[in-house]
Order: structure tokens, then sequence, then C-alpha cells
């Protein structure tokens, strides 16, 4: 994991995460953080992707075809510490 590419989480994977977690949400998951009354499952979802309170690894495809898991933990806290 050499390359500083492996360290950002893109824009595609913020999306699909986000998207996946408000459907979970909107039927009937259990939030991971506290709800505010006007919170919708989107709002939810970001502010759990925000403090990284989500147990998701991300599987990513190197280009020798091997494959690299990163927990989403672990790559939010290499992209604040390269900011």
């Amino acid at each position: 994991m050499s390359s500083p590419a492996l360290f950002k989480l893109t824009k595609y994977e913020r999306a699909r995460i986000l998207g996946g977690r408000a459907l979970q949400l909107s039927l009937g998951a259990f939030p991971l953080v506290e709800v505010k009354p006007d919170d919708t499952p989107i709002d939810i979802a970001a502010r759990e992707l925000e403090r990284g309170v989500l147990p998701i690894i991300i599987r990513r495809k190197l280009p020798n075809g091997q494959y690299v898991d990163i927990s989403l933990k672990e790559l939010l806290a290499l992209e604040q510490g390269a900011s």
C-alpha cells in the first residue's frame, strides 16, 4: 500500500457507502449516532460516515490483479492524517 491514492476515499466509494447505509436506515436499521428530529436517512448516514462508526471494509483491486482490504475507520484516519 505505497500509493497515496490508496489512502483516499473516492467519491464513488463515499456515494456507495452513504446510499447503502441510508437505505438500511430507511428500512429500519438502528442508527449508530444520535438522531435529530428533522434528520433524513442521508443526514444520519453522512454523520455516521464522518464519525467513522460504520463497520465497513473497502476492497480495492490493484493493477496486478490482487486485492487490498482497508477498513473504513483506518481509511478515514489515514485521510485525515494526510490533510
